[in-house]
């Protein structure tokens, strides 16, 4: 199968899975924070902020780096991944001593502590059915990582839904995600040693060396990644409470959805952009050239749209009882095309083997994060935070373009920045003098920008050809 086809296919597939991995997700929160309340939702929120802040400390980097090692060299998978599971085994227990230890540090009452090991057991999970998902990717069979997250969201909405509904509380409603993960990781483990390793236990101490030693940048990266990603939520429950960590949470929750649109595409081209970088860097700037104009696209419409109906879309899912996160949702709205942007900038370091800038840029990021949010959450609460994120996110950029412009290449990419803008400005008008419902709204505006975007000839004939070669199996290149 052609490279392109190859995109192509694992494209959909992630798509396919994401999309109804993160409905379902988002009406899990949806009902969760309706009926748990603000104080128990926050408390939740809380656990789970601080759970996937630590977690990060049992993984270090490991599932990034198997994607890119064993897609170079796939005769070695068992041997990394035997070795991976070992090691994640003794991390997980120096991260839970972590977790328990920052509790204990900040004095958070019983009840909290008891929400954040319940929690904590289902990150643990997650980080192994993670591991699978690194070796089915390197192998570019994401169909499997897509079926496992929809199995994953079918049986966890359903169970939690029937928690919910039934007023079982805050703490069953846990254990539901520790009790699904657990069900996955056993099929993901049945599919790995059907298709792709075969099982076994080692601990080669020197490839272990090794292994952390270049996953080590990768899992800096990703611990102050997670730091500026939900750093927000741990500090407003110390400063400001549960229910301000409820309000902020419903905002940055809705935005959380939408980010499967670049998680998709980033994690199907991961494996191809690190064989372009050894095999052809004449294809990897063109990837990475199109990847950017094509997130931007996509993402800018959706920053513009968010703002302008944040209210309603508050009111619409979660009532009146949070009308408040409206405003931090529309604060919120603007790093998300961002967002979109930075998912691949990141993603072009690791695959250049430039994941040392991409820590560094996280690092700095995370201190200006956390910087900005004790400066901003004492007086300004929720709102404080959704404004630390946004300018957060401006930060990553800057720093994420500067290394890649002098790691890779210089894009320019000032020239497919206008027509976009145009589009996303006639789409806002559209919105701002119709008295539309909110999904007709939704629908019609997105029409009248891809319209205008076509229009505009936004794609150019290098677009409109690499769509043909995907469609044909041919490779993705610069055309003449």
């Amino acid at each position: 199968m052609g490279t392109a086809k190859r995109i192509f296919k694992n494209t959909v597939y992630l798509s396919i899975a994401e999309v109804v991995s993160r409905v379902l997700q988002f009406i899990v929160m949806l009902y969760a924070a309706r009926l748990l309340g603000k104080t128990d939702f926050g408390k939740f929120s809380f656990a789970l902020s601080l759970s996937l802040i630590a977690i990060v400390l049992a993984d270090l980097g490991i599932n990034t780096l198997l994607v890119r090692e064993i897609s170079r060299n796939k005769n070695q998978a068992g041997k990394y991944f035997a070795n991976a599971f070992s090691v994640k085994v003794l991390l997980s227990a120096v991260a839970f001593v972590a977790i328990a230890a920052i509790l204990d540090m900040m004095n958070y009452p019983h009840d909290t502590r008891y929400i954040v090991y319940i929690v904590w057991m289902f990150t643990i999970l997650s980080t192994f059915t993670e591991l699978f998902y690194s070796i089915y990717r390197a192998f570019e069979m994401m169909f499997y990582d897509a079926f496992l997250k929809i199995t994953r969201m079918i049986i966890l909405t359903a169970l939690s839904l029937y928690l919910l509904f039934n007023s079982y509380g805050v703490f069953a409603f846990s254990y539901a995600f520790v009790i699904v993960e657990f069900i996955i990781v056993i099929i993901a483990l049945a599919i790995a040693l059907k298709n792709f390793i075969k099982f076994k236990i080692e601990f080669d101490v020197s490839f272990v060396k090794a292994l952390l030693k270049k996953a080590a940048p990768f899992g800096l990266a990703f611990v102050f990644g997670s730091i500026y990603f939900f750093i927000g939520s741990v500090m407003l429950s110390k400063m400001k409470g549960d229910a301000e960590v409820a309000i902020y949470s419903v905002a940055y929750n809705t935005a959380l959805a939408i980010l499967f649109i670049p998680t998709v595409y980033t994690n199907a081209i991961y494996p191809v952009l690190s064989r372009y970088y050894h095999q052809s860097r004449k294809e990897l700037n063109v990837l990475y050239e199109r990847s950017f104009k094509y997130l931007y696209i996509i993402g800018l419409p959706i920053s513009v749209g968010l703002y302008l109906l944040a209210g309603r879309v508050i009111n619409f899912f979660y009532g009146k009882e949070y009308s408040a996160s409206a405003i931090a949702l529309q604060i919120i709205a603007w790093y998300l095309f961002i967002k979109f942007l930075n998912f691949l900038l990141g993603i072009i370091l690791s695959s250049i083997d430039r994941q040392d800038k991409r820590m560094l840029g996280q690092g700095v990021t995370a201190v200006f994060n956390v910087a900005l949010n004790l400066l901003l959450i004492p007086k300004f609460g929720f709102i404080g935070a959704a404004l630390a994120t946004f300018f957060t996110e401006i930060f990553l950029f800057l720093i994420y373009y500067w290394y890649v412009s002098r790691s890779l290449y210089f894009y320019n990419f000032v020239g497919v920045l206008f027509k976009p803008a145009l589009a996303s400005a006639l789409m806002l008008l559209f919105i701002k003098f119709t008295g539309f419902g909110l999904a007709l709204t939704v629908i019609l505006s997105s029409i009248v920008y891809f319209v205008v975007i076509f229009i505009f000839k936004t794609l150019d004939k290098n677009d409109y050809e690499i769509l043909r070669k995907i469609f044909k199996n041919e490779k993705v290149q610069a055309v003449k």
